[in-house]
């Protein structure tokens, strides 16, 4: 679970909410509008949605939960793990893997070491999971790009919400006060909408996806090398050296002392 977006998404929630509250003594209902809700909130997912395929449009609610849940495979672990997995084949061979793969509960891991216990050239390997590296390098460009892209007509919705309250409230000049009143109120919160919706929820979630992408493609390179590794037969100690490559000089320094 990731507990810096849940309290991050919480605190500003919070923040937000009670400065409305303290301002309006208590009438949250002030800052509600049906009109502002739909012409920005909903007009911005119909403006994705007509951005993208159906497919990766659906695929948004997927990507989301990755905002929150996500299983963070710590570098120097993974590591470790390679390198007994390459202490395994140097000392017993490579079919002495076989019995380890119980262990692997990584599918991009584990898809790797079969090929390569199976006997498959070194090259067509390398081959194929570059390929797969590639695929999943677009799926996540596509789910970060689709909270960017709501992230950006958000405002633009906003705005349009203000055009349309300031029409309303000009149209109703030298008439009922109560008219001008709520097209000034959709005018408003149409702005405060688009810009909550823009930086509270879309741009943090894009950012963040992008963040989970770059960890998840480091970890799966950090695979590959670590599969090509045993599969040319390199000593442990020359895998790890490499491998630690991965990593910052005081982490790579713990694992480097790890046995």
């Amino acid at each position: 679970m990731d507990f810096a977006s849940i309290l991050g998404l919480i605190l500003v929630i919070s923040m937000i909410g009670g400065a409305a509250y303290h301002q309006t003594h208590g009438n949250l209902w002030a800052f509600y509008s049906t009109e502002g809700v739909l012409l920005v909130v909903v007009g911005a997912i119909c403006a994705t949605m007509i951005s993208l395929p159906m497919r990766n449009f659906l695929g948004i609610f997927g990507v989301l939960k990755k905002c929150f849940f996500y299983k963070d495979v710590p570098l120097g672990e993974a590591i470790l793990k390679l390198v007994e997995f390459a202490a395994v084949a140097r000392k017993d061979g490579l079919l002495a893997l076989e019995g380890r793969m119980a262990e692997v509960q990584e599918p991009f891991l584990a898809k790797g070491l079969r090929m390569v216990i199976d006997g498959q050239d070194h090259h067509d390997v390398e081959s194929t999971l570059r390929l797969e590296l590639f695929s999943l390098g677009e799926r996540h460009a596509v789910g970060k790009k689709a909270f960017a892209l709501m992230g950006n007509y958000a405002p633009a919705y906003g705005l349009t919400a203000t055009i349309i309250g300031q029409v309303v409230m000009f149209g109703s000049m030298g008439s009922d006060i109560t008219e001008i009143g709520k097209g000034l109120q959709v005018a408003l919160l149409g702005t405060l909408y688009g810009s909550l919706f823009a930086n509270v929820v879309c741009l943090p979630f894009a950012d963040k996806l992008g963040i989970r992408a770059n960890q998840e493609m480091q970890l799966k390179e950090l695979y590959l090398q670590g599969i090509m590794g045993i599969a040319a037969g390199d000593s442990p100690t020359a895998l790890k050296q490499r491998l630690l490559s991965f990593l910052d000089g005081r982490t790579a320094t713990r694992v480097e002392e790890t046995k």
